[in-house]
């Protein structure tokens, strides 16, 4: 330790700063306290049909429960014909084809036909309801120019023309025609429909109305078309929310953009600036990062990150009443607990339950026991239900990141030290290139610098963790001192927290590191958390070589560097048969650990699973990972016990779990929508589980010793 003073002193100001501003992401999370529900009008509207009371009465009930507001998108021809009123519509490839074939409703059109003014892009809308016709005519004249539609009347029929053109065609890909004997014949495309269904033509004051009668407020989500939205939209959409008294808290928008974009965001962002409204950032269903939407994160830095991340109830999840042998929807409040509580989520775009794809859950005590549970649950978090507030915008300043910077340059140059013992003008030599080159990388590209760190961290920490594990068991191994089978558990379990806490320190790093308000809203996400945590494997190969050597019969002198003919005689020994179905069960155990790592993965936890992680869930402040507490950490444990034992062959293995634990308590804290205190206790009911469970697999092994002992003595011919 002497030889690295310096090394260690860097180190020591780094955790210091780290812990810094670690106290300070702390704080602003703490402040975060209120979560806002949000109903969905047309699933309420939809299961007040299939139940004995109205939506009044449903958006009453509610209201009851702490409920403000309710979302009322903007009505759309294809929700207007969705909800049956008296419309239908068709392209203009259609209604070309109907007209040609003197279909009487479409007479009218023929004169259109004549002039070229409906093209087959185009969108046909038809009702013989005048009301219906001028809510269409005074949403389409009131939002959009008038290059963009066209009417015509005539004998009761009203036509709305909606200008199209192929940006604006959907298909059906992968048509396959086949012949008498089942074989394909033709494949292609059919252009089935058109994104103008979804042009917005202004709010129902019907349901405007109903809402306001129920006690809610109206959350007004306008719908913006991408190539129709202008200036004209803009302000017909302002217009709206201020005369019908519907400014809300919060904007969601619908659509492929927000509203404004892109020549008129400032006038949008200066509304909201001047109503004191929040932007709604909608998780995307993979829970990492949110739905794009052009402008989306343009508005949301301008607005300087007055920004709520929406959790919405999706189809899927609507489902998941009376799940993994539950009785109700408690499947359903455990995806709502794990929003709030791990991903820093402070809205909830409710949708209510379903049996099937159709059925709705009628019974309103389900949704009252539910609601009553979930809010007991954040409670025990210190939140609770209220009008959410934007997260205080914190932001790492250049001078802490650099002295960060130079602590995880520090510990790579020390684990570069001890693996192939560098001379001390080398290894000074590459400290001082790191700490004056991170300054200037921080200036000129300062978001990639950070990630950059923060990476260095993940893989650093564990590295240097499992740096301990090895000299520890070395120690052990070369050691004539005896110990009981108590000092054995003792010092595997003193062991195990030293390993932990110095790959704490690189999860330290990472949190603080990664503090700016960009990460806690998921605008940027850090990337490389899969590299993070193969590459550590590989360095502990190295540190194992250092320390062991490949296949060394002598290994009590001092250990050395990693030497080449380790490296060659690992790489050019003899493949048996054994090695290759160990080797291959290894990919197959690696493949399924990576592929587990976040949720973009088609390989899911088994129904066995879920229900013990639920269980854990509801009966523990955080849920521990279950690789960490079942596996790496008292595997960890067991290595350490096996060195004292002087079971060399056994020891790499035990190491090569071990360094799942450690990259996995990096990885906790590379989540940083999850607050930090959560991470802390997750991690530390990891470690005590942890430390149990290899107590108890230190003592099966010692009884299965005993067992396979008393099998041996066995006289069979007796």
């Amino acid at each position: 330790m002497k030889k690295n003073i310096v090394l260690i002193a860097f180190l020591v100001i780094s955790i210091i700063v780290s812990g810094i501003v670690l106290t300070d992401r702390i704080q602003v999370e703490s402040e975060n306290k209120y979560v806002d529900i949000i109903l969905d009008y047309r699933e309420i509207d939809e299961l007040a049909k299939q139940s004995s009371y109205d939506i009044s009465w449903w958006l009453q009930s509610f209201k009851e429960l702490g409920i403000e507001y309710v979302a009322i998108n903007e009505e759309t021809i294809e929700l207007l014909e969705q909800q049956n009123y008296p419309i239908e519509y068709m392209l203009g490839k259609d209604a070309i084809k109907n007209a040609k074939l003197d279909h009487p409703n479409f007479n009218i059109l023929k004169k259109h036909l004549e002039d070229n003014e409906v093209g087959e892009y185009d969108l046909v809308v038809l009702t013989r309801s005048q009301d219906m016709y001028d809510f269409i005519k005074g949403g389409l004249e009131g939002r959009y120019t008038e290059d963009k539609f066209d009417f015509v009347i005539g004998e009761g029929s009203y036509f709305a023309i909606l200008k199209g053109g192929i940006s604006e065609a959907l298909y059906i890909e992968n048509i396959h025609l086949k012949d008498e004997q089942g074989k394909a014949y033709a494949a292609g495309t059919n252009f089935e429909s058109s994104k103008l269904i979804r042009v917005g033509l202004g709010f129902s004051q019907d349901k405007i109305d109903k809402v306001e009668e129920s006690g809610l407020k109206v959350l007004a989500r306008p719908f913006s078309f991408y190539g129709w939205v202008g200036e004209k939209y803009l302000e017909a959409v302002i217009k709206d929310l201020t005369d019908n008294n519907m400014v809300p808290s919060m904007l969601i928008f619908g659509g492929s953009e927000v509203l404004g974009y892109s020549h008129n965001l400032d006038v949008m962002k200066d509304f909201m600036v001047e109503n004191n409204i929040k932007l709604g950032l909608i998780e995307t269903p993979v829970q990492r990062g949110h739905i794009e939407q052009r402008g989306l994160d343009l508005l949301t830095r301008s607005l300087n990150y007055e920004a709520v991340r929406i959790f919405s109830i999706l189809p899927w999840m609507q489902e998941r009443f009376q799940f993994a042998n539950y009785s109700g929807a408690e499947e359903i409040e455990n995806m709502m607990y794990r929003a709030v509580t791990e991903r820093n989520i402070r809205t909830i775009y409710f949708r209510p339950f379903k049996k099937n794809k159709v059925e709705y859950v009628t019974d309103f005590n389900e949704y009252e026991k539910m609601f009553n549970r979930f809010e007991g649950r954040i409670g025990t978090h210190g939140i609770e239900l209220g009008m959410t507030q934007a997260m205080r915008p914190i932001r790492v300043r250049l001078i802490k990141q650099t002295l960060m910077a130079w602590g995880i340059v520090a510990a790579g140059v020390f684990l570069l030290s001890y693996l192939f013992k560098l001379k001390n003008r080398v290894k000074y030599s590459l400290f001082i290139l790191g700490i004056l080159g991170t300054p200037l990388a921080f200036v000129i590209r300062p978001y990639l610098m950070e990630k950059v760190m923060a990476l260095g961290a993940a893989i650093i920490f564990p590295s240097l963790g499992m740096l301990y594990f090895c000299h520890a068991c070395y120690n052990y191994y070369v050691s004539d001192k005896e110990m009981n089978l108590g000092k054995k558990i003792v010092t595997a379990i003193k062991d195990l927290i030293i390993v932990s806490a110095i790959s704490g320190i690189g999860a330290i790093f990472v949190a603080s590191i990664l503090s700016n308000i960009e990460f806690l809203l998921e605008l940027d996400i850090f990337r490389g958390v899969k590299f993070s945590q193969l590459t550590p494997f590989l360095i502990y190969g190295l540190i194992y070589f250092a320390y062991f050597g490949y296949n060394s019969k002598d290994i009590k002198n001092e250990p050395s560097k990693v030497k080449i003919n380790d490296i060659k005689a690992l790489l050019f020994d003899n493949i048996k048969v054994f090695h290759a179905i160990i080797g291959g069960i290894l990919l197959i155990v690696g493949y399924i650990y990576i592929a587990r790592t976040g949720h973009e993965t088609n390989i899911q936890p088994s129904e066995f699973e879920l229900v013990l992680r639920n269980i854990l869930e509801e009966n523990l402040l955080a849920r521990p990972r279950t690789k960490e507490f079942l596996i790496a950490f008292p595997i960890l444990m067991t290595g350490i016990f096996f060195a004292l034992e002087k079971y060399k062959a056994l020891i790499f293995m035990t190491g090569l779990l071990a360094v799942i634990g450690q990259t996995s308590i990096v990885n906790t804290f590379s989540h940083l929508r999850t607050p930090v205190y959560l991470s802390v206790i997750r991690t530390v009911y990891s470690l005590g589980i942890g430390i149990v469970f290899g107590a108890i697999y230190i003592l099966a092994f010692i009884l299965l010793l005993k067992i396979v002992d008393k099998i041996k003595k066995i006289n069979l011919y007796e």
